[in-house]
């Protein structure tokens, strides 16, 4: 019997599957589509969600899928007209210039353009060779629990074969229209949509008339059409958001051969024979949907299951990428027998507010210049309530059970090892190597130190009953021509960094947040209730 049984094989599905791989968890993944969908989707992947892929060995892979992506040009850009043809750039240096469309925060990792169909082959791959049992093409027809497992049915889409699973919890990454929460009967908290759109993927060969002009989103605002092009590879790969009035149409008004007129149009070619090769199309709307509850008994939600809103900004796929990362390692903990079931009622309060958050800013970056922070008599309001993309995807801080003390706001300025946030990002060296603090999270708790001797050897004996792995962090650089192994800090900047003198202590999750602090709490007498109170056994410490 699996652990967990994963339903939906998208970029969350594909991640969590990674994710508990990496701690261990046995799993099946089904999916009812045979092979990934072809439709374009979330193009970017996020700092945070690489660093992820970092944690988890696959951001080479994750990269190097980024690199076959542009065909030409570059990703970023913005563009406004009737047409491509007739369209002007809009002036984008005061977000450029700070990182603030990507996140400019310190990270071993980097914004990377991988469109999703580019991505979901590269994590089921590796999946698949490390061992996971993935099963594209099979459905979860039903299911039922009870205080001990999830039962579930499972069709197999082919051939009709139906079967039955038993799993200690339900993972439901089966996106927007979520079955498996409609099951549950859990309500969402809703904005209603103000634009609907025909999503149009297409191939033409447009090198020429974007050459020195590419974009990665331009606005078509014309009389006889309007909506988004989105780059898919800068050449011929392109989507196109067509926008249509529910009130007087609906997408059966918009056969293959009208869309392809509509796109010529939209592209501003002067040869109506030009060939656009219609390759698929959805639909999609503004509208917002947060679910009201993550978990239920033995199934919780991730992605699009938890949390549904306009693609604008990437972070949709990305915040379902993190809602999956929170949650495997608590999975894990409990399974092994480390944890109680209650640190698994961490999750929805950790992960909701950052639901609810990317759900309003997707909402706020409806209006095309407030999503590039360009202010107009009818966007101001949207503008100022936007916030940095850093704070949105890095920035963001937990409250819960499972940090010790109670944090004050939801984001900070700048990450610096405070409680409930994403510990700070230092280059270290180590046999001659560099290595991130980042990198040194495992599948257990980690506890950072800068002090070494009578200092370090006080945290060393403490950690010695717990599964927590020390990290003495040593400043100054090694002695020139002499190999050691220990943890250098060679600019002498982590006590700094964390704001901790250098025989302070951060107790870091597996997820890489930040538990505890010395300067909060955290002594080696006390790191061991608190380890035990924020892994949900019930302890406090003062």
């Amino acid at each position: 019997m699996p652990a967990v049984l994963i339903v939906g094989g998208g970029l969350a599905g594909l991640t969590a599957a990674l994710c508990l791989e990496h701690h261990g968890v046995d799993y099946v993944l089904v999916e009812r589509g045979a092979e990934p969908t072809v439709l374009p989707r979330s193009r970017g992947m996020h700092t945070r969600a690489v660093e992820i892929f970092r944690q988890l060995g696959v951001e080479d892979a994750v990269q190097a899928a980024s690199a076959t992506a542009l065909k030409m040009g570059r990703f970023g850009g913005a563009r406004t007209g009737r047409s491509i043809a007739d369209s002007e750039a809009l002036d984008l240096s005061h977000v450029l210039a700070t990182g603030a469309m990507v996140g400019a925060d310190a990270s071993p990792s980097a914004f990377c353009f991988c469109p999703q169909v580019l991505l979901e082959p590269v994590l089921r791959d590796l999946a698949e060779q490390r061992g996971g049992d993935i099963r594209f093409g099979t459905e979860l027809t039903a299911f039922t629990q009870d205080a001990d497992q999830v039962t579930a049915t499972l069709t197999d889409r082919s051939s009709g074969r139906t079967s039955t699973l038993r799993a200690d919890y339900l993972l439901a990454a089966d996106g927007g229209g979520s079955p498996i929460r409609t099951a549950l009967g859990i309500t969402s908290t809703t904005r209603p949509a103000t634009h609907h759109y025909l999503n149009l993927y297409f191939r033409a060969d447009l090198s020429d008339l974007v050459r020195d002009r590419t974009f990665s989103q331009c606005e078509i605002t014309g009389p006889e059409v309007s909506g988004l092009f989105l780059a898919k590879n800068n050449t011929d790969e392109w989507s196109f958001h067509l926008a249509y009035d529910p009130e007087r149409e609906s997408p059966r008004d918009y056969p293959d051969e009208r869309c392809r007129t509509l796109l010529r149009t939209a592209i501003g070619a002067n040869d109506p024979a030009l060939d656009v090769d219609l390759l698929a199309r959805g639909v999609w709307d503004t509208a917002t949907a947060v679910a009201d509850s993550y978990r239920r008994g033995r199934v919780f939600l991730a992605g699009d299951a938890a949390h549904r809103h306009a693609p604008w900004g990437g972070f949709g796929a990305n915040t379902g990428i993190a809602d999956v990362h929170n949650l495997a390692w608590k999975l894990a903990a409990v399974l092994r027998s480390q944890a109680p079931d209650a640190l698994l009622d961490t999750y929805e309060p950790e992960r909701r507010p950052c639901g609810l958050r990317v759900a309003e800013q997707a909402w706020l970056r409806t209006d095309f210049r407030a999503r590039y922070a360009i202010r107009t008599p009818h966007n101001a309001e949207a503008v100022d309530r936007q916030r940095g993309t850093g704070e949105i995807m890095t920035r963001y801080r937990y409250e819960s059970t499972a940090i010790h003390g109670t944090p004050a706001g939801d984001a900070v300025d700048l990450l610096a090892g405070q409680t409930g946030t994403r510990a700070p990002h230092v280059w270290l060296e180590r046999g001659g190597r560099r290595v991130s603090t980042l990198d040194l999270f495992g599948s257990g708790f980690t506890l950072l130190t800068g002090g070494d001797g009578v200092a370090g050897a006080a945290w060393a004996d403490a950690a010695k009953a717990l599964p927590v792995t020390v990290h003495h962090i040593v400043g100054g650089a090694a002695e020139p021509g002499r190999a050691e192994e220990a943890l250098r800090d060679p600019e002498g900047s982590w006590p700094a960094q964390v704001e901790l003198s250098p025989r302070g202590a951060l107790l870091v999750r597996p997820d890489g947040f930040v538990a505890a602090r010395s300067d909060a709490g955290l002594t080696p007498d006390t790191l061991h209730d608190i380890w035990r109170s924020v892994t949900g056994h019930g302890n406090s410490v003062g």
